[in-house]
C-alpha cells in the first residue's frame, strides 16, 4: 500500500502546483503589459470565432435565440452551430463572467489556462500511476511544453483545452486502486466525457477512439490487468451511456446535418504530421525553431498543427525505457504512443510537404464521421503516452537525480519559443460600425476576416450578410453564384456590377461598408488595400449604389431609388452564368476531339457530330465552334 501523506497535505500540494503550471502558462503566453479592450491572444480568425462563440451563448439566452442555430453569420441562410468549433460547455459554464468581463476577456484567460490546466489533469494522472510527487510533476510539466499544446494554444481553445482526457484516464486509475462501484465511475467519468464532448466534439471522439485501443493493447500487453479491466467496463460503458444521453439532442442535430456538412470537413491528407516533424523542430520551439524554419515551413498544415516533434532528448529516451524496463506498463504506454504517432502520419506519409506512400491511418479515415477528424491532433496522445512513460520511468526505485536530469532535458529540448507563443493581437473597431441601425444586414468590403469580431464589438448591432468565419467551406448558396469567389478574395475588378447588384437583392442587403485601408492584420500576401478599396467602391457605384455615411474611418453605402430591380428569372441566370459557361467549354472540348478523331481515322465528321448532337443535345450549334488547326 502506498505511503500517502495526510489529506489536507495532499490538497495542498495538488493546489500549488495547480498554481505553479499556471504561473508558467502566463510566463510563457504573458499579454504586453498595456493594450487595448479589444487585445487577445492567438493568431488568425479561429481567435475571433471563438470569442464570438463565448459570447454567443449567454447572449441567445438572454434574447431567447435557438442556442444551435444563427442568423447573424450568413444571414439570410444562417448557420447549424452544430458542427461548428462552438465550445458550448465552455461558453455556458463561462457565461456569467463573459455577461460580466466580456468575452474577450473570459477567451484570453481560458487560452492562458488551458496548457496549465492540462498539464494539471495529467500530473493527477501521474501521480496516481505512480504515487511519486516529482515523476508526477516532472510529466506535468513536460505536457504543459508540448509541441501539442504549444500549436494549439495559437488560437483553437476547443483543441488546447484537453483537461478532461488526462483526467478520464485519472479517473479510471482512481476506480481501480480505490475499488469505486461501477456507478461511481459512470457518473464521475460520464460528466468528463459530456464536459469534453461539450469543448470538442473531435477530440471526444478520438478520446473514444483510443480509449477502445488502449483497452484492447492493455488487455494484451498486461494480462494481469483483465480482471480489473473488467471490474471497470461496466463503469466506463455506462459512463459513455450518461454522455450520451445528456448529449443526445445536440447528437441528433448532428446526424441530421452530417451529409450537408460532409463538404465542409478539412482534408486529413493536408493537416497530418510530416515524417520528419518528430526530428525536426519548428518554430513553436524556443531551441533550433527558427534555425530548422527553412525545413519545417515545408510540412504539411500549419503551424497550429505541427505539434509532432517530441523533442529528439525524449525520444531517444522513450526508446531506452522501453528495451531497458521489463515492466507491462511501460509496453503498454510504449506501445501507445507509437500508434498515436503513426495514425497522426494521416492516410498518407509526407516527407517535406511531398506525398510518398499511404500509411495506416488510410485504413479508416473514409469511415463516416472519423473522416471528419485531422489526424495531425492524434498527437495529443501520443504526448500523452510519452509523459505517463517518463513519470513511470522516474518512479521506479533507486531512481537518482541523473534520471530526473534527463527528463529536465527533456523538457527544455520542447520549450515554446516565446517569439511565437505571445501571440497577441489589437484590432481596432472602426466607428463606421457604430452609426449603423440595430439589426442591419449588412456586408462588409474588403473582406478583412475580422466581421465577426466587430460585430461583436458593437453589441451584435448588425448581421452579416455571406460573411462570418465560424468554420471551414465557404458557405451555401453564396457560393452558387459566380461572383463569390472573386467577392470573397477581393478581385472587384472581376465582378460584374450588374450580378453584383442582383446577389445585394436577392440577399437583402440593406448597408454597405467600405472600409479604407489599415485594418489588415493576418498573414498572407501583401496587397494594396488602398486599391482594393477604391476598385470596390467603383463596383458599389456601379451597381447603383451611393455613399449615405463617410467618414476617415470607413463609408456607408445604401442603394439609390433608381436601382434596377431584379426579377427571379434574372437572378436565377446570374447565378447559373457559371455552369452555362461550363457547359459551353465542355462542348466546345468534345466538339473538337470528334472532328480530330475523325481526321485522324479519315472518317466523315458529319454523322459523328449528328449522334453527337442527338443524344447529348448540345446548348450551342455545333457549326459554330471552332476548333484550333
Amino acid at each position: 500500500m502506498r505511503n500517502e501523506p495526510a489529506p489536507s497535505l495532499k490538497l495542498l500540494r495538488h493546489a500549488a502546483v495547480c498554481l505553479l503550471f499556471l504561473a508558467a502558462s502566463w510566463l510563457f503566453y504573458a499579454p504586453p503589459r498595456a493594450w487595448p479592450d479589444l487585445t487577445y491572444f492567438g493568431d488568425g480568425q479561429d481567435s475571433l470565432a471563438f470569442i464570438w462563440f463565448l459570447n454567443w451563448w449567454p447572449f441567445a439566452l438572454t434574447h431567447h435565440l435557438p442556442l444551435l442555430f444563427t442568423h447573424y453569420v450568413d444571414y439570410p441562410t444562417g448557420v447549424d452551430l452544430v458542427w461548428k468549433t462552438s465550445i458550448p460547455a465552455l461558453g455556458l459554464l463561462a457565461a456569467p463572467f463573459t455577461l460580466r468581463f466580456g468575452a474577450v476577456a473570459v477567451f484570453n484567460v481560458l487560452m492562458i489556462a488551458a496548457p496549465a490546466l492540462s498539464a494539471f489533469a495529467l500530473y493527477l494522472a501521474a501521480w496516481e500511476l505512480t504515487g511519486v510527487f516529482a515523476a508526477a510533476l516532472l510529466a506535468g510539466a513536460l505536457f504543459l511544453c508540448s509541441g501539442y499544446e504549444a500549436g494549439q494554444n495559437l488560437g483553437h481553445l476547443n483543441l488546447a483545452f484537453t483537461a478532461a482526457v488526462p483526467l478520464s484516464l485519472w479517473a479510471c486509475l482512481r476506480a481501480a486502486s480505490r475499488h469505486w462501484s461501477s456507478w461511481h465511475l459512470g457518473v464521475v467519468l460520464g460528466l468528463l466525457f459530456l464536459f469534453e464532448f461539450g469543448v470538442s466534439q473531435e477530440i471526444f471522439a478520438s478520446q473514444m477512439l483510443f480509449g477502445a485501443v488502449l483497452l484492447l493493447v492493455l488487455a494484451w500487453l498486461h494480462p494481469a490487468q483483465r480482471l480489473t479491466l473488467a471490474r471497470l467496463l461496466p463503469g466506463i460503458l455506462r459512463a459513455l451511456a450518461l454522455c450520451l444521453l445528456l448529449a443526445s439532442p445536440f447528437i441528433w442535430a448532428m446526424l441530421r446535418s452530417y451529409h450537408a456538412e460532409q463538404a465542409n470537413f478539412s482534408t486529413p491528407d493536408v493537416y497530418a504530421n510530416d515524417l520528419l516533424a518528430a526530428f525536426i523542430p519548428t518554430p513553436l520551439v524556443f531551441f533550433g525553431g527558427h534555425l530548422a524554419r527553412p525545413i519545417s515551413k515545408l510540412f504539411t498544415g500549419n503551424s497550429c498543427e505541427q505539434g509532432g516533434y517530441y523533442g529528439l532528448p525524449l525520444m531517444l529516451l522513450a526508446v531506452t525505457i522501453w528495451r531497458t524496463t521489463p515492466l507491462p506498463a511501460v509496453r503498454v504506454l510504449a506501445t501507445m504512443a507509437l500508434l498515436a504517432a503513426v495514425a497522426a502520419l494521416g492516410p498518407y506519409a509526407h516527407v517535406l510537404g511531398y506525398r510518398i506512400s499511404t500509411a495506416p491511418w488510410m485504413l479508416l479515415y473514409r469511415l463516416p464521421f472519423l473522416a471528419a477528424m485531422l489526424p495531425g491532433r492524434f498527437s495529443l496522445y501520443a504526448w500523452l503516452a510519452l509523459t505517463l512513460l517518463l513519470s513511470l520511468w522516474l518512479a521506479q526505485p533507486g531512481s537518482t537525480w541523473r534520471r530526473y536530469a534527463l527528463a529536465g532535458l527533456c523538457i527544455a529540448s520542447v520549450l515554446p519559443a516565446q517569439s511565437t507563443a505571445r501571440n497577441w493581437r489589437q484590432p481596432v473597431l472602426p466607428p463606421v460600425f457604430t452609426t449603423l441601425p440595430p439589426g442591419a444586414h449588412v456586408l462588409v468590403l474588403p473582406v478583412f476576416a475580422q466581421e465577426m469580431g466587430w460585430q461583436y464589438a458593437t453589441g451584435m448591432r448588425f448581421v452579416l450578410v455571406g460573411q462570418g468565419y465560424i468554420g471551414n467551406g465557404r458557405p451555401a448558396p453564396f457560393t452558387t453564384w459566380p461572383l463569390y469567389p472573386a467577392l470573397w478574395e477581393n478581385r472587384f475588378p472581376d465582378i460584374n456590377p450588374q450580378a453584383f447588384s442582383a446577389y445585394l437583392q436577392d440577399y437583402d442587403v440593406q448597408d454597405v461598408v467600405l472600409l479604407p485601408h489599415g485594418y489588415r492584420f493576418f498573414g498572407g500576401k501583401p496587397v494594396d488595400e488602398a486599391a482594393e478599396t477604391r476598385t470596390a467602391a467603383t463596383l458599389l457605384q456601379q451597381a447603383g449604389w451611393r455613399i449615405v455615411t463617410s467618414t476617415p474611418e470607413g463609408a456607408i453605402y445604401q442603394p439609390t431609388a433608381a436601382i434596377t430591380r431584379w426579377t427571379p428569372a434574372q437572378i436565377t441566370a446570374f447565378m447559373l452564368q457559371a455552369h452555362r459557361a461550363k457547359l459551353i467549354r465542355f462542348e466546345n472540348r468534345r466538339v473538337c476531339q470528334i472532328r480530330r478523331f475523325a481526321r485522324l481515322t479519315g472518317l466523315n465528321p458529319a454523322p459523328l457530330l449528328g449522334f453527337y448532337v442527338a443524344h447529348v443535345h448540345p446548348p450551342l450549334p455545333v457549326e459554330t465552334i471552332v476548333c484550333p488547326p
